[in-house]
């Protein structure tokens, strides 16, 4: 279950990243008003892709820890 958790961290991230890309489109031509429906698309998409950023940094940074942990013990 928690073997590989920098991968499902990163895939997680890739995962929320789309569901909120997809809730921003269909929220954005649910919409009534133009301008409306584009903030929600533009908006909405670019902040939920900025906001994986760090989700997904996390991920990778706990896979280069595990390379620099194993590096670290085969060197012993």
């Amino acid at each position: 279950m928690f073997d590989n958790i920098g991968g499902k961290i990163k895939t997680l991230a890739k995962v929320v990243c789309w569901i909120g890309i997809v809730a921003s489109v269909i929220l954005g031509l649910l919409s009534r008003n133009v301008i409306t429906a584009l903030l929600f698309i533009g908006i909405g998409s670019l902040g939920s892709w900025i906001g994986s950023f760090m989700t997904y940094g996390l991920g990778q940074l706990i896979e280069n820890t595990d390379i620099l942990v194993k590096q670290g013990e085969e060197k012993r």
